[in-house]
């Protein structure tokens, strides 16, 4: 059997009356899949780099991001298409930013004042207390005065910005027209990606120990676009998906091949999101648990330090990000998504009456 006889993935969702439960599994998977990398590298840090990122096995922490944007990228392309591009924008930052903003207030308010070696007056008054609420819009600011001596209180945001240069590139393209012309997006795609490589392979003076970069997160969104774009002529086929896995994890063995990982890395999480297990029953956890994992891990490993071991830590950090994420979802994320269009329609109504108030000239 060819992979022609295969359904495409389109054929493969519209059975799902349009999407396939296994995104949701994929989301909550991934997360989980950062929360236990980064309580391994947080409780041995040197072996981290020297068995992972320098070794072998770099490929399993490698490929979680790229997924991570993969199928981002491939979920908003669809959004884009059922919605115009201002109503688009504001779909992205109603996603993002009420768990963020949760999330900063939480930390800074509450975490900070109890970990904090400063006078609370000092804590509270430092401009490094205020800036850090810069975070809800995406100026990413990882430290808090006085709290764990100064280091990474919030690591994992450094991916937000990447996210947001995601949207606003998709919205570009969108906006001169690429999105519609998919054989045109893919050979430019193609092209960048290739161009990018030469030059990587070129360069010879990437650290052995180099961990993946923003802009290959960048290009692993783009892919799941692409998939997106073509997911009328794609087959989901499980022989077309270990190749792929296959081909991902050598790409992804060295940083100078990554951006060449981003479309076999796509069709990997595309092709999983596309399979249709039971529904997920408590919720979409997983942006939850990406935002408040890191912290909890990072201020316990400056109560416990090295007298717990790694197992110790994700034991810690795995039901603490839950109940976090639970709260959010339960209490911000889903209510806001339940009503995105009524906010969307107002916000929408306000601009409007807005324009109309104001005086025209001539």
């Amino acid at each position: 059997m060819g992979f022609r006889a295969m359904p495409s993935i389109d054929v493969k969702m519209a059975k799902a009356s349009g999407y396939t439960s296994g995104f949701d599994y994929l989301r909550i998977g991934l997360s989980l899949s950062v929360l236990l990398w980064h309580s391994y590298s947080v409780a041995n840090f040197d072996e981290s780099v020297r068995v992972f990122w320098g070794g072998p096995a770099r490929a399993l922490p490698a490929a979680i991001l790229p997924m991570f944007f993969a199928l981002s990228g491939f979920l908003v392309a669809g959004s884009l298409g059922r919605t115009r591009l201002h109503q688009f924008a504001l779909l992205r930052i109603l996603r993002i930013v009420p768990a963020l903003a949760f999330e900063t207030v939480l930390v800074a308010l509450l975490l900070g004042p109890i970990f904090t070696v400063l006078p609370l007056g000092v804590y509270f008054t430092s401009p490094e207390f205020l800036s850090y609420f810069l975070n809800i819009v995406g100026y990413i600011h990882y430290t808090l005065p006085g709290v764990i001596g100064g280091q990474m209180l919030n690591a994992q945001l450094w991916t937000i910005p990447t996210e947001l240069e995601c949207y606003l590139a998709l919205i570009l393209l969108a906006l001169v027209g690429a999105t519609r012309r998919r054989a045109l997006f893919g050979a430019g795609l193609g092209l960048v990606v290739l161009g990018l490589t030469v030059f990587s392979v070129g360069a010879g003076d990437q650290s052995p120990y180099a961990q993946l970069g923003g802009r290959v997160l960048i290009f692993a969104f783009l892919a799941g676009v692409l998939i997106h774009l073509y997911r009328d002529r794609i087959p989901h086929d499980g022989r077309l998906f270990l190749a792929s896995l296959v081909l991902a994890a050598l790409l992804l063995t060295y940083r100078e091949t990554s951006y060449l990982a981003a479309f076999p890395v796509a069709y990997v999480t595309v092709w999983l999101g596309a399979t249709d297990p039971r529904k997920v029953p408590f919720g979409d956890l997983s942006y939850g648990v990406f935002l408040f994992h890191f912290p909890i891990i990072k201020l316990s490993y400056d109560i416990f330090g090295e007298s717990l071991t790694f197992p110790a830590y994700f034991a810690i950090a795995l039901p603490l990000s839950l109940a976090c994420a639970w709260i959010s979802w339960t209490f911000i994320e889903k209510p806001i998504l339940v009503h995105k269009r009524q906010i969307i329609a107002w916000i929408e109504s306000v601009a409007s009456l807005r324009r109309r108030a104001e005086p025209r000239v001539g």
